[in-house]
């Protein structure tokens, strides 16, 4: 099977029914239907943040579709997948974002924009996508998650060589490996804290890229604390050429 096509993906498993692009999926959770893919459909590499921010979001509807994905953080994304040699150190993942022929996929986990109410006093102070609200999701909107993995991961081209998975604090990392068990529970196995085997394929977690990622800079360069990370990270990809042999 190939991934989605280069463009806006037309998707409504979610919203069935439901006429609005913007819907509440449950109580104080917002989902915006707007699913994308961008570069390759048949890749190396899959790169899968966990849901467009605001800023994602907002350009999804006004800009050009190529400016959509990682927008405000490609800098350090590009940086990112140097580190762990997923990306050529000549190239910076605009290039490879913009071309649907290039080694590299790029989305997220819920393809569409999902965020949640901030109630204080009974009131709602505004909707959040960020920190907490993403490890939430994965109690309070369970549904979503499985039907877009079920969709988009279950069966992935045979070309792929590694899934990464931008995010590696402890919460998500647990997450994922739930989200993983139940999807692949016959070939699940884990080779380090941020490294699964399933379906034949590897999972590989990295530092967010986000600007608000306090972490990301320790990631990159420390020995040790985050950089332990980093390093289980590289250990990781290496199991490539085992799956290849």
């Amino acid at each position: 099977m190939m991934l989605p096509e280069h463009g806006k993906i037309e998707c409504r498993v979610c919203n069935q029914g439901i006429k609005e692009k913007v819907f509440e999926p449950a109580l104080h959770w917002r989902m915006v239907n707007n699913p994308g893919a961008w570069g390759s459909s048949n890749p190396e590499y899959l790169v899968l943040g966990f849901s467009k921010g605001f800023t994602q979001a907002n350009l999804f509807e006004q800009e050009r579709f190529e400016d959509v994905a990682f927008a405000k953080m490609r800098n350090r994304l590009t940086k990112a997948l140097h580190v762990v040699d997923v990306l050529e150190h000549d190239c910076c993942v605009d290039s490879k974002i913009e071309d649907p022929h290039s080694n590299i996929a790029f989305g997220s986990l819920i393809r569409c924009s999902v965020s949640k109410a901030e109630i204080k006093n009974g009131l709602n102070c505004g909707y959040s996508c960020i920190g907490p609200v993403i490890n939430r999701a994965f109690q309070e909107i369970p549904q979503i998650i499985e039907n877009c993995t079920d969709r988009y991961l279950r069966d992935l081209p045979k070309s792929i060589r590694a899934v990464i998975l931008l995010g590696n604090s402890d919460a998500y990392l647990k997450s994922i490996r739930t989200v993983l068990k139940r999807l692949f529970s016959d070939t699940f196995k884990q080779i380090n804290d941020v490294s699964i085997q399933a379906d034949g394929f590897l999972w590989v977690h990295v530092s967010h890229p986000s600007g608000l990622n306090g972490h990301f800079n320790k990631w990159l360069t420390s020995e040790n604390n985050s950089g332990i990370k980093r390093k289980q990270a590289i250990e990781g990809l290496s199991y490539i050429s085992n799956k290849k042999d």
